[in-house]
């Protein structure tokens, strides 16, 4: 049975910019031949922008927040840039993974207005963490000469969840002049390329992150966003990868529960691939439990790795706490997604009882984006106000993929919208009623693309012996 055209997610009130199910979508961006890089066709873009990324200095660890928001109705929601403007690839100014990323999205959020009676902007109406001479309130970036003394984390804030092996190796690439030589160090890792400020600009990103989590957590903000770059998750104890350099969340993770004294961290991952990293950081660690849906196909998906299938748990006192959705189909889309919530990750999650929630808020699962999911901004959102009912609100995103600028922009923008509303509880409520009159006496699994429903049943056969919510009734 399936729902036909009563989906179970409403959809959102602004379809301006996206696709209906079965229509012909026109993204704004168009792949090339080389790797699947991605090339602008809008105007003004095809020069890589070079806006310096948010300024990061020792003031940073007693400094609070910039100014209240204008809508004192919403929550009190952080948000940090860190453009990464230093950190590209210089043989093909394209990639997909570039400073424009998040440079577009700042831009973006400079204009929205999305659910403000007030006419405030979403950057108006949160709190940007404001260094000494950092992102104002209204945004904009500050000066990019940031040395490593100056960065909010110290090494040993790295190394907990980075090899020191691995650690001194970036030390080095840090410290190379030779672009012949940062190349071949590149080319040791899988998709990843560098240039001589790549690990101080992945240290920004991971710094920016800590600050952000550090407001959240001390209760100076209710949440926060940081737009981030480069992203983190698929970056290992030892290895970068996947345009990862620093695991960004598995950092921030381990900062808080060594520095600001958070008990439990859910970590969810709804990037369209799988979190390699994040996982391997925290595979024995049962205090961290990692959340991750993704492509999957048996492991032939990137980063072609057979351990994110439901059958790896977690070892040793980790077993139990690390859960893994992998799709085997394309084109899983918003009641799919709202089925994981509601049948496996909230249920285990209540479970758990986490202090924080960190988000790898990946957006390439998003409709119109490489990954060739369904994901409308709107379920995004939804997904969101279900986490924001955990750990007292206590909710991180952290910007992974997304690499079509139209759809990641307004992808944000509603997580973001959802992040900053103080009504979110009862949407929540109302958005819950409506699921489950809509499933009536069915079975939410049989409503649902049956490949992904072998796939949830999968992670919760795996998962059963761990979590009470997830025992068959007759045991």
């Amino acid at each position: 049975a399936s729902f036909d055209n009563a989906h179970l997610c409403v959809p959102c009130n602004d379809n301006s910019n996206l696709r209906k199910k079965g229509a012909v979508v026109v993204n704004v961006e168009l792949s090339t031949p080389e790797d699947n890089l991605i090339k602008d066709v809008l105007p003004d873009t095809n020069s890589l922008r070079m806006v310096e990324s948010t300024d990061i200095t020792e003031a940073a660890r007693t400094e609070s927040v910039k100014s209240p928001p204008t809508n004192q109705g919403s929550h009190q929601t952080g948000l940090v840039f860190e453009s990464g403007s230093k950190h590209f690839d210089r043989h093909n100014r394209f990639h997909k993974e570039r400073p424009l990323r998040v440079t577009s999205i700042h831009d973006y959020l400079l204009k929205s207005k999305l659910n403000d009676d007030n006419g405030a902007t979403l950057v108006e109406r949160c709190h940007i963490l404001m260094p000494n001479e950092g992102v104002g309130h209204k945004g904009g970036y500050g000066n990019n000469g940031k040395s490593s003394e100056e960065l909010f984390l110290d090494n040993d804030d790295y190394l907990r969840v980075h090899l020191p092996g691995y650690m001194q190796r970036l030390d080095r690439i840090a410290k190379c002049t030779c672009n012949d030589r940062l190349d071949i160090e590149g080319e040791q890792f899988k998709s990843i390329y560098f240039t001589r400020d790549s690990v101080r600009e992945a240290k920004a990103a991971a710094s920016s992150l800590c600050r952000l989590v550090t407001n959240v957590v001390s209760g100076n903000l209710d949440n926060g966003f940081a737009v981030i770059r480069p992203p983190g998750h698929h970056a290992e104890p030892g290895l970068a990868g996947g345009y990862c350099v620093i695991n960004n969340v598995a950092v921030a993770a381990a900062y808080a529960r060594e520095k600001l004294g958070v008990k439990k961290v859910l970590i969810v991952d709804w990037d369209v691939h799988h979190g390699n990293g994040t996982q391997k950081c925290f595979i024995d660690n049962p205090n961290v439990m990692y959340f991750s849906v993704h492509r999957y196909h048996g492991g032939n998906f990137f980063p072609f790795l057979d351990h994110g299938g439901p059958n790896c748990v977690g070892n040793n006192e980790g077993k139990g706490f690390n859960m893994n959705i992998g799709w085997n189909n394309k084109k899983m889309g918003d009641d799919e997604y709202l089925v994981v919530w509601e049948k496996l990750l909230m249920p285990v999650a209540n479970e758990f009882k986490p202090d924080l929630v960190l988000v790898s808020a990946g957006f390439d699962a998003a409709r119109g984006d490489m990954g060739e999911c369904d994901v409308t901004p709107e379920c995004f959102a939804r997904l969101t106000r279900r986490l924001k009912t955990l750990a007292n609100g206590k909710v991180v995103c952290a910007l992974e993929g997304g690499y079509v600028r139209s759809v990641l922009c307004k992808c944000v923008e509603t997580v973001l919208s959802a992040l900053l509303d103080s009504e979110s509880e009862v949407k929540c409520k109302q958005e819950l009623q409506t699921f489950y009159k809509k499933l009536g006496d069915m079975d939410m699994l049989d409503c649902i693309d049956p490949s992904a429903s072998k796939s949830i049943m999968e992670t919760i056969k795996a998962h059963s012996p761990y979590w009470e919510c997830l025992h068959s009734p007759e045991e």
